[in-house]
Parts: structure tokens; sequence; C-alpha cells
């Protein structure tokens, strides 16, 4: 068995209800038991592609006087199920998407992460600071070895969430309490010693990126797909795009050096800062509220722009990107000085740093913003041409701050951005 084949647990993974139901007993010191009337709800949809996730709704039985249990809660499951289909969707490797070999070696890294993000929990929970909002752990179970089939959170079910796709832009306002949250945690990481810090992944995140996702042949039709977007309007914007990210692309292995090379200091990183890996609910006022960072199965130790670039370009639509994007870069910096007690990098090196990721970033955020409008079950179809508007529009944009950006990097940086 592996972990690319349905089974018969929860969600057709191999984590089983009485897996669960032990590792809850243990957790709140009880013998309770879930009861025949145990309900689970697949909430996956557009929630990560590295697991499965489910709402368990135990009917709890036997439960001792005064115990007080949860009525929900979530397990997250590591699986390929959810990976493998995204390949068909996103043409990794042609059009049945991944091979079964693919999936063998990928199996590799899909524990890593896993295992990678139960640590970051054990940091949260260790760190429990008021600004880094994360959903309360009720146990966490890594994989022992690379034959072990069960990987998994239960953590604390947040109810009433807005969820956002890849199109939706979020206001500065919300951003704001994401980026303290990032910065809080990545400033509080620097007092870990190397040891503790050792789970994480390293400088060579693109490098494993581009190697095992994005491709050249991949990347070719991601770029085609990036062409086709459009019709033949903006071509000559699209082709430029194109020629500069291919450009980035061949400097992937300068960025793993990037700290040897230009001396920008490496903090932890989240690294994967999109809508999907934030909870959200609209609070009283009808305002969107940040409840948790989630999703930290990509934490590296990187210059501190790929969180950010990821973060702005891809959440904030054009005009807040551009009339504020240096303010919550500095509020990114303040936070993390405040936190740490010192400056471990100026603001400069900051926006150097944001802006030298920027076209990495979008390498994989611009073709993949209309194929997953394209793919998604979530928009009903009266909707979809008003929305594909919308995002071919933010996609215009990002093309437009690309070229800007890349001419800021060849006047700053004409060494590095040299092949």
């Amino acid at each position: 068995m592996s972990l690319y084949e349905a089974a018969d647990g929860i969600l057709e993974t191999h984590v089983t209800w009485e897996d669960v139901e032990k590792q809850m007993q243990t957790t709140f010191g009880t013998k309770a038991t879930f009861g025949e009337k145990k309900k689970t709800t697949n909430i996956s949809d557009l929630k990560g592609f590295m697991s499965k996730i489910a709402m368990v709704e135990p009917d709890w039985q036997n439960v001792e006087e005064g115990k007080t249990l949860p009525d929900k809660f979530v397990v997250k499951i590591s699986s390929q199920l959810a990976f493998a289909a995204l390949s068909k969707v996103m043409k990794f490797d042609g059009e049945d998407g991944f091979s079964e070999e693919k999936l063998k070696k990928l199996g590799v890294l899909t524990r890593d992460v896993h295992n990678r993000e139960v640590e970051v929990y054990k940091l949260l929970v260790r760190f429990n600071h008021n600004d880094i909002p994360y959903t309360k752990v009720y146990g966490l179970k890594s994989f022992e070895d690379e034959n072990d089939l069960k990987g998994y959170m239960i953590l604390d079910f947040v109810p009433n969430i807005h969820s956002l796709s890849m199109h939706d832009s979020i206001p500065v306002d919300t951003l704001e309490h994401l980026i303290r949250g990032v910065s809080t945690f990545s400033a509080l990481a620097e007092t870990l010693s190397p040891e503790e810090k050792a789970f994480a992944g390293g400088p060579e995140y693109l490098e494993l990126f581009f190697h095992e996702i994005f491709n050249d042949e991949q990347l070719e039709r991601q770029f085609n797909t990036l062409r086709s977007s459009f019709n033949g309007e903006h071509s000559n914007l699209v082709e430029e795009s194109i020629k500069i990210l291919q450009h980035y692309k061949s400097l992937v292995r300068k960025y793993t050096k990037i700290s040897e090379l230009l001396g920008f200091k490496l903090v932890m990183n989240h690294g994967d800062l999109w809508q999907t890996n934030m909870l959200l609910t609209n609070n009283k006022e009808g305002k969107l509220k940040l409840e948790a960072i989630i999703d930290w199965q990509a934490v590296a130790t990187l210059s501190s722009g790929l969180d950010l670039s990821r973060l702005l370009m891809g959440c904030l639509n054009a005009e807040d990107r551009r009339n504020r994007g240096n303010e919550l870069l500095k509020l990114y910096h303040e936070t993390f000085t405040n936190v740490l007690g010192k400056e471990l990098f100026s603001f400069q090196e900051l926006q150097d740093s944001y802006n030298l990721y920027f076209p990495m970033m979008a390498i994989a955020l611009l073709p993949m913003a209309i194929t997953f409008l394209e793919n998604s079950g979530t928009i009903p179809d009266e909707e979809k041409a008003n929305v594909r508007e919308k995002t071919l529009s933010k996609m215009v944009a990002m093309m437009e701050d690309l070229i800007e950006v890349h001419e800021y990097n060849l006047k700053n940086y004409p060494e590095f951005l040299r092949i």
C-alpha cells in the first residue's frame, strides 16, 4: 500500500477511527467512545493538496461526569490522493498527471513535510504568542519511517469559515494581522538553537520546488496556458512576462546561495502563504477576521522576502499592492525587529529580497490562477464569466508589476541576474 492509493480508513486514507479515538482518549484523559452515530465530513476542497481534511462529529458515549469533550474537531491526514488528482488538473508530467514512479518518489516528500508541520505545531504551542493565530492542537502523529502510512494531526474545528479562492483579494487591514503573525513566528524562531531549527527546510527550497513540480517541460505547458488564457489579448505583455520568468527560472541555484552571494539574512518562512492557508471569518461588522494561519508544511529557512512576495502578489488587488505594499513590508520589518529585540536585517534588505523573489513566485502564480478558476467546482456557472474577467485583470496587473520589478532588480543586482 502507499499514500497515493485509496484505503478503507477515514476519507479513503490509512488512518482509522480507532487511531483517532485512541488519541482523543489520551489527550482528554477519558474512556468515552465516539459512538455508532459518529459522522465525518470532507472539508478538503481548496484547502491544500498534501492531505485529506475531515471534520469529525463524534457521538460521545459514556462521558465521565464533569468531563467536557469537543463536539467537533478536524483531522488533517497526510495523503497523496489530492496531489495525484491535482497533477491531472494541472497536467503535471502530461495529461494523466504524475506517473506511479513519480508518486512513489513524492511519498518521501509527503512524509517529510508532514513531520515538518508537526514540529511547527509543537513550536506554536510552545510560543503560544497572542499575535500568532493558530488552531488548538488535540493530537499529533508523525510518520515514523518510510513504510508508515499514518501521519495526522487532530486540531480544533473553527466554525463559520469564510472560504476564499485564488482569484479573491484580501483587504490590507486583514493581511496586517497575518503579517504580524508570520513575522512574530520568524522572529521567535531566531531564538531557537540550530538543533531546534533543524527540522525546517533550507535555502534549497526553490530548487526542490522546480525540480519536483515545475520542471522545464511542465513550465512550458504552464506558459502555454498563460498564453491561451488571454486569447491573443495583451500578447506583448504576456510574451515579455514569459521571457522574464524563463530568465529567473535559470537562476534557481543562485537563490539557494542568496545569503552567500548578497549577504541576505535567512529566517524561517511559512513558505506557502495564500488564500486557502488562512482561516477567515466575517466579524459582526462584516469584515474579514483572521482566525488561524494553517498549512505550515513548507516552512523553510529563507530570505524574508519569499513569504511576502507570495502573499502580496497573490492576495492583494493591484491597487492595494501598489499603494500599500511598502506599508505591509514595513509592518513585517518593525514587528520582527521588536519581537527579536534587535535588527537582523534592514528594511532595504527586506524590500530587495521581496523584489528578487517576486518573479520566482510569479512563475507559479500566473499560470495557476486561471487553471484553478477553470477547474473550480465552487463557483456557479452564472458567475464564472465575471470571476474570469476579475482573474484576468489581476493577472495583467501581476505581469505589469513583474516587468517593473525586473527592471528594478536589473538595476540593483545585475551580477546576481546574470546567467
